[in-house]
């Protein structure tokens, strides 16, 4: 009979009996333990010695000592499953706390990452405002420096969401995500950093190459008057710097994407609370 008993911590033990004939040997237990709660490592060493012991005692009847080792060597199998299982309640335990850690971590970036994608919202929606005005002509319209003057914050700059990713990188790479008990909260967590948030990069990342055509425009076509002045109304107003702030009118799938990312962070924060009775 041979018994073996193991389990992902580090921890393994077995016991084996061989009957032939009339001659019965018992083969010393090994253990390694890595579990301190009730010395059970004590405990199931002397009962293995016990084992060992009765097999050579000769004065014992043969289906004595076969009575007596079963008894001992089951002994051992239930002190090495009840360490087992102190062990892997211990270990779920240390799961959760740092699954806890991060996860009160995670709500203050998401909270801080809101202000920003709010903030970015509010930018590209100045910004389609600017290209538009610039872009769609009105009876007498007529481009004017003061108007340049009014808007250059979103012609001449970028917006880019950058995420408080760190932490989650960390956790995704040392496997911990799978420990989130709550499958709604793990599924929301995934799907925020892995497909939203992408999606958003990927958008106002074409945004800024559109807008690095018209930097590049600009910096081709202004030129410098003998007063003083530049040529930019002209070069705005240009069929060719007309058509690269078309462009820049279309902001729509971007504050879409920003406005999901707001919604599923808010969900996530809204779970964590729930999970860990947080305000």
């Amino acid at each position: 009979m041979v018994f073996y008993i193991s389990s992902r911590a580090k921890f393994s033990a077995y016991a084996v009996i061989d009957v032939s004939g009339l001659r019965l040997h018992v083969f010393p237990c090994k253990l390694q333990l890595s579990i301190r709660t009730y010395h059970m490592e004590d405990e199931i060493s002397k009962h293995a010695v016990k084992a060992y012991k009765t097999i050579k005692e000769p004065k014992l009847p043969f289906w004595h000592k076969v009575k007596e080792i079963s008894i001992e060597v089951g002994i051992i199998i239930f002190a090495v499953t009840l360490s087992i299982w102190f062990h892997d309640i211990s270990e779920h335990n240390h799961e959760q706390k740092d699954v806890r850690a991060f996860l009160v971590g995670l709500k203050k970036d998401l909270t801080d990452d809101i202000v920003q994608l709010q903030g970015d919202v509010d930018a590209y929606n100045q910004a389609g405002q600017t290209f538009t005005y610039l872009t769609i002509p009105t009876p007498g319209f007529k481009l004017s420096m003061d108007s340049v003057k009014k808007h250059k914050n979103y012609i001449y700059n970028t917006t880019s969401f950058v995420a408080n990713i760190g932490r989650y990188e960390g956790f995704k790479s040392s496997g911990k995500l799978g420990n989130i008990e709550d499958d709604s909260l793990q599924n929301n967590i995934t799907t925020l950093y892995q497909n939203i948030i992408p999606s958003l990069l990927a958008s106002t990342n074409s945004y800024t190459q559109q807008k690095q055509y018209l930097f590049d425009y600009l910096n081709k076509s202004i030129k410098r008057n003998p007063d003083g002045t530049t040529n930019i109304l002209s070069v705005l107003s240009s069929d060719e710097g007309v058509n690269i702030c078309n462009n820049l009118t279309f902001i729509t799938q971007i504050t879409d994407r920003y406005k999901s990312a707001i919604k599923k962070s808010k969900e996530i924060i809204s779970e964590i609370n729930a999970d860990y009775h947080l305000k």
